[in-house]
């Protein structure tokens, strides 16, 4: 098979295959990075972190986009199965590998992301446990009325202010 110019929408979707797993792997680094914030309750460092994904999910997305359009341009299917008709037809070699890894590195990224999920849906239940509990604080704390009366719940001052 003789080697198609670098225009050609094969030698692009070669590229931009390439350039996928390369992002992918960028991604799934920060996922990690992620997790281990997470683990360590450091949510102040989320913050820049989550820009920076947010950015590598966009970059992801236009790469698959421009990869179901060269799909198309070659006359084949989008998505996976597209993919594979295409690395079939090239047999195999770099191509197919890369689709493989990058399959691999989806299935590991939305394990990672899963897992991101779950732990912070349980910083999200310690949260509201913790606020549960000082709204109950603050309804139960000491208060007194115009009357000098001791008062409970909301509505009179607090011990100490004026």
């Amino acid at each position: 098979m003789a080697t198609p110019p670098p225009s050609s929408p094969v030698t692009l979707l070669g590229a931009t295959l390439n350039e996928e797993v390369g992002k992918l792997k960028e991604f799934i680094g920060l996922l990690n990075k992620e997790q281990d914030l997470l683990k360590r309750g450091d949510t102040e460092a989320l913050l820049p972190l989550i820009e920076t994904k947010t950015s590598l999910a966009d970059a992801l997305g236009a790469l698959a986009q421009a990869r179901e359009g060269l799909l198309h341009r070659l006359g084949l299917a989008g998505g996976r199965e597209g993919m594979e008709a295409w690395v079939t037809r090239l047999g195999k070699g770099e191509p197919r590998q890369a689709w493989q890894t990058l399959l691999t590195l989806a299935s590991e990224a939305r394990t990672i992301n899963v897992t991101n999920g779950k732990l912070i849906g349980l910083h999200m239940q310690h949260n509201q446990q913790a606020f549960t509990v000082l709204m109950n604080a603050t309804n139960r704390a000491m208060t007194y009325g115009p009357d000098g009366q001791q008062q409970t719940g909301l509505g009179g001052r607090i011990l100490g202010t004026a």
